[in-house]
């Protein structure tokens, strides 16, 4: 079965792996921003909301039979994420050699795709010339996304072949902003080379009570309990992210506005956190501020916020 989910914030056009082209400043009056612009006036409106889905899909097959090239080749969708419970990555020793193929046959299927004529669906159209054998389109390589949160199963989703990576709370207790910055300059560096240009992570989750890793299942998967470090510690591990994968890897950090104080799993029900906009801003919401607008880097700059799925009884007005 075919998975749909939604790249939500923001929508960026990726346009060339290799150009180092991210989120920054004055956007406005770069070149790599006009020519998106462009492109994009010559999508049709399916082709638009084709870009706004990212999918996942079951094996490591890409052939003309399968869901996943039939979703790139005639619905236009703007990437894939590679999970493990997917079985897109096979067992050691050939991991990472696998993983590196099968990212390079979807790019290619979506390339090609680029390049094949339309197909009129009117019966009556009879063309008054011959329709040549290829029409020139722009091709826009697709999202290649992973999650890859360090200290194996069942945070990584490549388990061989890769250097062993602390988990996020290990690095917290370091309190060495220049260690986070270090793992993920690692990271970047191997799932760039891999084909990976876009990592789903990390969280900057703030689990201010203890307690509370029991209650919401988020395990060793977060920096700590103190909104600045986990602020400070997110910026570094993305700066990292960013620059060992000499710029070639956006980064969506997860859960925006932050679920570190939720009453229960996200998986099993719409979970609750019961605090007001004030104590959002001050705990849960202050490490995705120090990564967007106040950011003190481009390199630390996040990319993209990946939205929870979460309830704020807070914006409720019932506390």
């Amino acid at each position: 079965r075919i998975l749909l989910s939604l790249l939500l914030i923001p929508l960026i056009f990726y346009i060339n792996p290799a150009s180092g082209v991210r989120a920054s400043g004055a956007v406005q009056n770069n070149p790599d921003t006009t020519r998106a612009q462009t492109i994009l006036e010559k999508m049709t409106p399916e082709e638009r909301v084709g870009q706004l889905f990212l999918v996942s899909f079951p094996g490591s097959r890409v052939d003309e039979k399968s869901n996943i090239q039939d979703l790139i080749t005639r619905y236009h969708v703007g990437g894939v994420v590679l999970r493990a419970a997917n079985d897109n990555f096979v067992a050691a020793p050939d991991t990472i050699s696998t993983a590196y193929q099968l990212i390079a046959q979807l790019q290619n299927v979506a390339k090609q795709a680029s390049i094949i004529p339309p197909v009129s669906t009117e019966i009556s159209e009879i063309p008054s010339e011959p329709v040549p054998t290829a029409v020139p389109a722009n091709y826009i390589p697709l999202f290649i996304g992973v999650s890859q949160d360090g200290d194996g199963y069942p945070n990584d989703q490549i388990l061989n072949g890769l250097t062993p990576l602390p988990a996020l709370m290990a690095l917290g207790a370091a309190w060495d902003p220049a260690l986070a910055e270090q793992v993920g300059r690692v990271a970047g560096r191997e799932l760039s080379a891999i084909g990976f240009n876009l990592y789903l992570g990390p969280s900057l989750d703030v689990l201010e009570a203890p307690e509370t890793t029991l209650l919401n299942g988020s395990d060793a998967n977060v920096f700590g309990g103190d909104p600045y470090w986990v602020g400070v510690m997110g910026s570094a591990y993305i700066a990292g992210l960013h620059t060992g994968s000499d710029e070639r890897m956006l980064v969506i950090v997860d859960h925006f506005p932050g679920r570190g104080s939720a009453d229960r799993p996200v998986g099993e029900e719409a979970a609750t956190v019961r605090k007001s906009l004030e104590q959002l801003k001050q705990i849960e919401l202050a490490p995705f501020f120090a990564v967007t607008g106040n950011a003190q880097t481009s390199q630390s700059t996040v990319d993209g916020l990946l939205v929870s799925h979460i309830r704020y009884q807070g914006f409720q007005g019932n506390i």
